[in-house]
C-alpha cells in the first residue's frame, strides 16, 4: 500500500502558478517579428510598445533601443505609449537620446483612450513627429514624478512648465505660452493638442499612420531624413522577462496582491516541512512585492498592518479557533487594504475590484486550503503507522525533499528533515506529518524484508 499525503502537491503548484500569472497579468502578449528575407534594413521600422508606469526597467530599455535603432540603420522608430507617467525614475537620458537620435522616431500616443501623463508627455514631446489615436489625452505633465503628488488642488509646475520648454527647444516643435500652461495643467485632447501644435496628426490604426508617413521628411537635430515611400516592415521589439516581470511588479494591484500570496506561501511551507514550491512561489512574490515598494508612495503602517493580519489569522487557525484574533486580524486586513496607497495620485492607487480580490483570497486561503492543510497535518495516521516512529527502512526513490520509503513492510511518502538523501540508503523515520513519514539518513540497518535493492549504509 502506498501512503498519500492530503492534495499537497496541488496546492502549492496553484500558489506558484498564482505567483506567476498575477505577473503575467502585466506583461502584454507581443511577437517578435523577423524582417522577412530580402527586406532592406532601409524600409524597417521598430515598433515598440510602453504601457504602465514609466519606471527604471522601462527607461533603461528605452535607451538601449534608441541606440539599437541608431545602430541597425532602420528607416523609423514608432513608440506607442500609454502611461500615466514616471515612478521614481529620470527619462533626462531617453529623452537627449530621442532628440540626438539619427533616425526619426514618432511617438504614437494610442490605442483607443491612451494617454501620455507626468513625464510621459515629455516622452510625447521629444519624439520627431507626435501622433495621437482619436480619444487620447496628452498632460497634465505636473507632477513629473507621480511619487510627488500632492493633491487635486496641486498648484505651482514651474519645475513641469521649465522641463516642457527644455524639450521643445532640444526638438523641433515650436509651442505657444497657451500650449505650454495647458500642457502642464491638464489633459489635452488629441485634436487640442494638433492645434496647439503639441502633436503632428490623429491616427486610430498602425496602418493609417505607417501610410500617413511614407515619404515624409522628418526633421532632426542635424539635418533632415525622409521614411521610405515604399511599405515597412515592422519589427517588433520587446523588453526581457526580466524587465517585463519587474515592470509588471510596479503596477499597485499586482504589488499588493503579490504581498499576499508571498505571505501565503510561506505559511503553507511553515504548516508543511521543507523547502517546496509554496515557500520558492511565497519567496519570489514577496521579493517583487517589496521592491515595487520602494518605487510605490505606500503607507508603510498598511503595509504593517497588513502583516500584523496575517499573523493574528496564522496565529488563530493554529490554535485551531477562528476567533476573537480572526476578527481583529480581519479589521486589519482591511484597514491595511484600503491605506496602502492612500493620497497616492490617481493613476497608482489601488483600484476597487484589487482590494475585494485581495481580502477575499485571503479569507479563502485561511478558511479552505490552511484548514484542509492543518486536517491533513493533525490527521489520524492510516492502519499501520502504529510503532513506525524510530524504524528503520529504506529510500525507494530520491528524497530531495519528497520521495518514497520502505518501511515495515509498507511504501510510504516520506519528506527528509535536512539534507536530500539518494535512492537506496538506509533511513529513520523521526516523526508523522499526516500521511507522510518525516526521515533522516542513519547508520543501522534495515530489515531485511525492507530491502530489495543494494542499500547504502549512513556512516557515523
Amino acid at each position: 500500500m502506498v501512503a498519500t499525503a492530503a492534495p499537497r502537491r496541488g496546492s502549492l503548484f496553484l500558489l506558484t502558478l498564482i505567483a506567476l500569472g498575477v505577473l503575467g497579468l502585466g506583461i502584454p502578449a507581443a511577437s517578435q517579428a523577423v524582417t522577412p528575407p530580402g527586406a532592406e534594413q532601409s524600409t524597417v521600422a521598430d515598433y515598440v510598445e510602453v504601457s504602465g508606469v514609466l519606471d527604471s526597467s522601462v527607461a533603461g530599455f528605452l535607451l538601449r533601443q534608441v541606440n539599437a535603432s541608431r545602430e541597425a540603420g532602420s528607416a523609423l522608430m514608432i513608440l506607442r505609449i500609454d502611461t500615466p507617467g514616471a515612478l521614481d525614475t529620470s527619462l533626462g537620458p531617453v529623452l537627449h537620446a530621442m532628440a540626438e537620435s539619427t533616425v526619426p522616431i514618432l511617438v504614437w500616443v494610442a490605442p483607443g483612450d491612451a494617454r501620455a501623463g507626468s513625464a510621459a508627455a515629455l516622452l510625447a514631446l521629444a519624439g520627431h513627429l507626435t501622433v495621437m489615436s482619436p480619444g487620447a489625452t496628452v498632460g497634465p505633465a505636473q507632477p513629473l514624478d507621480l511619487r510627488d503628488y500632492r493633491g487635486e488642488d496641486e498648484a505651482g509646475g514651474g519645475a513641469a512648465a521649465d522641463a516642457v520648454r527644455e524639450v521643445v527647444a532640444d526638438g523641433n516643435k515650436q509651442l505657444s505660452s497657451e500650449a505650454v500652461a495647458r500642457l502642464v495643467s491638464g489633459s489635452v485632447s488629441a485634436e487640442d493638442a494638433v492645434d496647439l501644435g503639441i502633436a503632428d496628426g490623429i491616427e486610430p490604426t498602425v496602418q493609417e499612420l505607417l501610410q500617413s508617413v511614407r515619404g515624409v521628411e522628418i526633421g532632426l537635430l542635424d539635418g533632415s531624413a525622409t521614411v521610405p515611400d515604399a511599405p515597412l516592415t515592422l519589427r517588433f521589439v520587446k523588453m526581457g522577462l526580466l524587465e517585463r516581470l519587474v515592470h509588471s511588479a510596479m503596477r499597485p494591484e499586482y504589488a499588493y496582491l503579490l504581498l499576499l500570496i508571498g505571505f501565503f506561501g510561506l505559511i503553507f511551507e511553515m504548516y508543511n516541512p521543507g523547502l517546496g514550491a509554496g515557500g520558492i512561489a511565497g519567496t519570489i512574490a514577496l521579493g517583487f512585492s517589496f521592491y515595487a515598494f520602494t518605487a510605490l508612495p505606500v503607507s508603510w503602517l498598511a503595509v504593517a498592518l497588513l502583516v500584523l493580519a496575517i499573523m493574528l489569522l496564522t496565529w488563530d487557525l493554529g490554535r485551531g479557533t477562528m476567533a476573537i484574533l480572526s476578527v481583529l486580524g480581519a479589521l486589519c486586513l482591511v484597514a491595511g487594504t484600503f491605506m496602502l496607497y492612500r493620497g497616492a495620485h490617481p493613476a497608482i492607487r489601488l483600484s476597487w475590484w484589487a482590494a475585494i480580490g485581495g481580502i477575499v483570497l485571503t479569507v479563502l486561503f485561511f478558511v479552505s486550503v490552511m484548514t484542509s492543510a492543518i486536517r491533513a497535518r493533525t490527521a489520524k495516521p492510516l492502519p499501520g503507522s502504529d510503532g513506525i516512529l524510530e524504524a528503520v527502512g529504506v529510500a525507494r526513490t530520491d528524497i530531495s525533499p519528497d520521495g518514497q520509503v520502505m518501511a515495515r513492510g509498507t511504501l510510504w511518502r516520506a519528506r527528509t528533515l535536512g539534507a536530500a538523501i539518494g535512492q537506496g540508503t538506509a533511513v529513520k523515520v523521526k516523526g508523522i506529518s499526516g500521511l507522510m513519514l518525516m526521515v533522516e539518513p542513519t547508520h543501522e540497518a534495515p530489515a531485511q524484508s525492507d530491502i530489495d535493492t543494494p542499500v547504502e549504509i549512513e556512516e557515523d
